[in-house]
């Protein structure tokens, strides 16, 4: 059997989905994945704490420097517990399914179970604006683009961006990236960035942490 090992995403907003996804799913199967009531509870309270502050630096009209240190501080925290969470219960838990194990972003590497191989469709992603500070990121596959579902394996789609300036000819100009989970996920911006033009690019990437090939590149006015 493979050694399971997990992985938690960058950017605020892939780290604030990720934790409130593990965190819902340790919630509902405490008892039958054996957690002990003590782990979820400081975990319940410290993702509440960051939860508010994530809220606080994910409004335009309320955000600032100070916010985003107090967002970050209360992620380290998170970021602590889940770590206890994940080794101690989580981990090689046969409890657990494979379904959720997914959601759960853990993937098994070496042993003798067969990996999943890397995608082989590209994502085709559009940019809308719905708020001030923020663009919807809307995704569908290649095989599929009249549908907004990743392709099977697939745990999350890649990001890679660059704000303002010349147009990057290659995703290796950018200089920011995030992971969305879903379609239709926000995609927040400093208020300095409002009036440029953000630069796209998009990547599938499976449960085994491999990556599918580039899409071209996609444009919009951050609001």
């Amino acid at each position: 059997m493979g050694q399971e090992t997990f992985s938690i995403h960058s950017g605020p907003t892939a780290q604030h989905e990720f934790a409130a996804n593990a965190l819902k799913l340790v919630t509902a199967n405490a008892v039958a994945w054996g957690i002990p009531e003590a782990r979820v509870t400081k975990l319940t309270a410290s993702f509440s704490d960051y939860d508010a502050k994530f809220a606080i630096t994910s409004n335009p009209s309320t955000q600032s420097p100070a916010a985003t240190v107090a967002r970050n501080t209360a992620w380290d925290v998170v970021k602590v517990d889940l770590n206890d969470v994940y080794k101690h219960n989580l981990l090689n838990n046969d409890a657990i399914s494979s379904a959720d194990k997914d959601t759960l972003h853990i993937n098994v590497s070496g042993g003798g179970k067969s990996i999943t191989p890397a995608p082989t469709t590209t994502p085709i992603i559009s940019l809308t604006s719905e708020e001030i500070g923020a663009l919807r990121v809307i995704y569908s596959d290649s095989s599929a683009p009249g549908t907004h579902y990743k392709p099977d394996n697939v745990v999350f789609c890649e990001l890679c961006y660059k704000i303002g300036g010349t147009a990057p000819v290659t995703p290796a100009e950018c200089n920011e990236s995030a992971n969305i989970s879903r379609s239709h996920a926000a995609l927040q911006f400093t208020p300095e960035s409002r009036g440029k033009t953000v630069y796209v690019f998009a990547r599938w990437v499976n449960r085994n942490g491999k990556t599918g090939s580039w899409s071209g590149m996609v444009t919009a006015l951050v609001p």
